[in-house]
C-alpha cells in the first residue's frame, strides 16, 4: 500500500464520515498526510519482514481495532470532561446498538 493510495482510500472514507477537527491550529491535510505515509511505511515494512499476508491483515486489523477504541474512550472522556457523563454513556449505548444492528 503506498502513500498515495492510502490517503485517496482515506479521503473517500472521508466523504461519509468527515473527521471534526474542531478548528485545532493543525493543518488537516497534512496531518492526513504524516499518518498515511506512518501507515505506509508500516505496511511496507510488514511485507517485505516475509510475514505471510494472514498476519499482515490480522496485525492491521488488530490495529485497527486498537485505534476505534482509542477514538471511543478519547470522545467519552471529552464529552465526560465538557461536564456531560449522560452523553457519554449514550454514545457508547449508540455505538452499542449498531453493532448489535439494534439501530
Amino acid at each position: 500500500m503506498t502513500e498515495d493510495m492510502l490517503l485517496q482510500l482515506m479521503e473517500e472514507v472521508e466523504k461519509e464520515d468527515p473527521i471534526d477537527y474542531a478548528n485545532l491550529p493543525f493543518d488537516d491535510d497534512a496531518l492526513r498526510a504524516l499518518v498515511c505515509r506512518l501507515v505506509a511505511e508500516r505496511s511496507t515494512e510488514m511485507e517485505a519482514s516475509g510475514l505471510p499476508l494472514e498476519a499482515i491483515l490480522a496485525t492491521m486489523w488488530a490495529s485497527t481495532a486498537k485505534l476505534v477504541l482509542e477514538n471511543l474512550v478519547l470522545n467519552a472522556r471529552l464529552l465526560t470532561l465538557q461536564g456531560t457523563p449522560q452523553d457519554a454513556q449514550a454514545l457508547i449505548a449508540r455505538i452499542a446498538r449498531r453493532a448489535r444492528g439494534d439501530d
